[in-house]
């Protein structure tokens, strides 16, 4: 496993910009080669997706921690280093939108793993006696913090029938300062937020308090920016035929119906009271539903040679993209929620599994594309299958925050 602690600011900072330096180098340096035509070829672009997609895929299963590798680090550093060739120019992608979805996943990758260092992150009971001074992080280190908390009240606020809680808030004197944090909102103080993480649920003593802070979150920012604008851009000629559009919305309605079946809006957890929540039901349900024409067509096209042509491959575009911004939705939410953008949490590895799948559907090699693809479309809609309501049989369930069980 990787001791982040050796590569702390500023030798992250520095190792940051050596490796970007290095990869533009590449890019623009290189000659016409068997190497280039490897490290920007669809062939490499396809085998490292399918291999991200695969490790992710384990990892939501069983939780082994494998981001924490040598193996993942060098299978996102090499992901990094092809990007880089489309952000110069001169690789494949050279449109508007293809150069912002490269360059933004360039931005997020390396943003996050070189600063992962540099992240702090713990808990700490806050209590009404004395202020605490240190949180304690995830392997029970001590975290000294730059300011002191104190609990004024904790309170939990009901719907009407008394007995769903609404929402859980701490009104809290930080450094002598009255602040106040609850989920989905939490305060901010000398470059740390403060998120309501739980409480003392026999008497309500004290409340449970995150921080976090993470310096490189502004570049993280940037680069989903990027990736949401340029999947934005990128959804088009999806519904040049007629039917597509009401196929797909009678499908986004049954997989909304499915899951809005098991939420009860009238008592919404805290958790899923978030301006988030609807945009990133929506979108995912609407990508769900051309995932699912797209496996279809492309089943289809092998026998029936009048559908239109492509349409299969633009569809699983479409979806893709779709993913993207539903992912991105639900990581700007998780941040807010839980302090985390991403957390590895089982859903979210199958989430961006399915997303990678479809990834590698639209990268293959035009020499092996008509079979591949339908293969690649499959094994993105199992992914989905499991993302939606297969997670919960997994043996990484009972740590996921999306179970919502007892949890703020």
């Amino acid at each position: 496993m990787i001791d982040l602690s050796l590569y702390e600011w500023p030798l992250s900072l520095l190792l940051a910009a050596a490796f970007a330096a290095g990869a533009a180098w590449c890019a623009l340096s290189l000659p016409d080669s068997r190497l280039r035509s490897l490290l920007y070829g669809r062939a490499f672009a396809t085998a490292l997706l399918l291999l991200m997609a695969a490790a992710l895929a384990v990892e939501g299963t069983w939780k082994l921690d494998l981001f924490r590798s040598w193996g993942w680090l060098a299978l996102v550093l090499a992901a990094a280093l092809a990007l880089g060739g489309c952000c110069t120019g001169r690789g494949r992608g050279r449109s508007l939108a293809s150069w912002g979805s490269h360059a933004g996943l360039f931005v997020v990758l390396v943003a996050g793993s070189f600063g992962a260092a540099d992240t702090e992150s713990g808990q700490l009971a806050a209590t009404a006696d004395k202020p605490t001074h240190y949180a304690v992080t995830a392997r029970g280190e001590t975290l000294p913090l730059p300011f002191e908390v104190r609990l004024v009240e904790f309170r939990t606020d009901y719907y009407p029938d008394g007995k769903s809680p609404k929402q859980y808030s701490s009104r809290l004197m930080v450094d002598g300062r009255p602040m106040t944090t609850s989920v989905n909102h939490p305060c901010r103080w000398k470059g740390y937020r403060i998120y309501q993480s739980d409480f003392d649920r026999a008497e309500g003593r004290y409340s449970v308090l995150k921080v976090v802070r993470d310096p490189w979150l502004p570049a993280v920012w940037a680069g989903m920016t990027l990736m949401a604008l340029a999947a934005v851009a990128g959804l088009r000629r999806t519904w040049e035929s007629r039917w597509v559009l009401p196929a797909a919305a009678a499908l986004a309605a049954v997989f909304a119906l499915l899951s809005l079946a098991r939420i009860r809006f009238g008592t919404l957890m805290p958790a899923l009271r978030s301006l988030w929540f609807v945009p990133h039901l929506i979108i995912y349900m609407i990508s769900y539903s051309l995932l699912a024409i797209a496996l279809v067509l492309s089943v289809l096209s092998h026998w029936l040679k009048r559908l239109p042509e492509g349409l299969a491959g633009r569809l699983l575009a479409t979806a893709s993209s779709l993913l993207l911004l539903g992912m991105l939705c639900g990581a700007v939410w998780a941040k807010a929620a839980w302090g985390d953008y991403w957390t590895w949490d089982a859903k979210e590895c199958w989430a961006a599994a399915t997303w990678l799948l479809t990834l590698a559907g639209t990268h293959l090699p035009a020499r092996c594309r008509r079979g591949w693809a339908t293969a690649a479309t499959l094994a993105a809609f199992l992914a989905m299958q499991v993302t939606w309501y297969g997670v919960n049989y997994l043996p990484s369930a009972r740590h996921s925050l999306h179970t919502y069980t007892a949890k703020p």
